[in-house]
């Protein structure tokens, strides 16, 4: 592991050992957890706002999983709808998430927006979408799909997941947890659905 990797490890640790919002992710105390001295990390990550961005990026990039989306021996259905999953809210922690998703698309996007965020919220739609777009690659290898149709169906569940997370929002009673995850098996069942025979 880098000495790069060591840092954003340690900035993990603290933020997993704080309460929520609680973290206290200062150059220092991230320096110290790591073992190194603040004029190092700095050699590293010259602003807070670059240590805070490196630390966004890496627990997104290690946050989603595969899962079994390779194993052909399992409905393709289930294995696109257990990855398309971890992009919606769960029942433990529904409203934070919600909370965050709302807060980055306003620090990104609103009158006072912030230019680290922009590049965060930017970071965060190019992964999904990447994401979305390697498992649906893998289910059209597979035949499931019409490989000249991965791209537009990796926009249309995209843009599934985040009208759900802006609908969970405004209207929550509505849009449950649930709700949101039977629109998605919704979808994915339609988007795998075997073309009608022209004959």
């Amino acid at each position: 592991m880098s000495r790069r990797d060591d840092i954003i490890s340690a900035a993990i640790r603290l933020a997993e050992q704080s309460a929520p919002g609680q973290a206290n992710l200062s150059v220092r105390e991230v320096a110290k957890e790591a073992g190194i001295g603040a004029s190092t990390l700095r050699h590293y990550f010259p602003t807070q706002s670059d240590l805070h961005e490196a630390i966004a990026r890496d627990s997104m990039d290690t946050a989603v999983q595969d899962f079994s989306i390779t194993d052909p021996s399992l409905d393709p259905a289930d294995r696109l709808f257990e990855c398309c999953a971890q992009f919606l809210p769960t029942h433990e922690h529904r409203d934070m998430q919600l909370e965050l998703w709302l807060t980055m698309h306003i620090s990104a996007l609103g009158p006072e927006r912030r230019a680290v965020t922009r590049r965060l919220l930017e970071y965060g739609h190019n992964f999904t979408y990447e994401c979305l777009h390697r498992w649906l690659g893998i289910l059209a290898e597979e035949g499931h799909i019409d490989p000249a149709e991965v791209a537009s169906t990796s926009t249309a569940l995209f843009t599934m997941l985040d009208g759900l997370a802006l609908h969970s929002i405004v209207t929550p009673e509505r849009v449950t947890v649930d709700a949101a995850l039977d629109q998605l098996r919704w979808l994915i069942a339609k988007v795998l659905e075997p073309a009608p025979d022209p004959k």
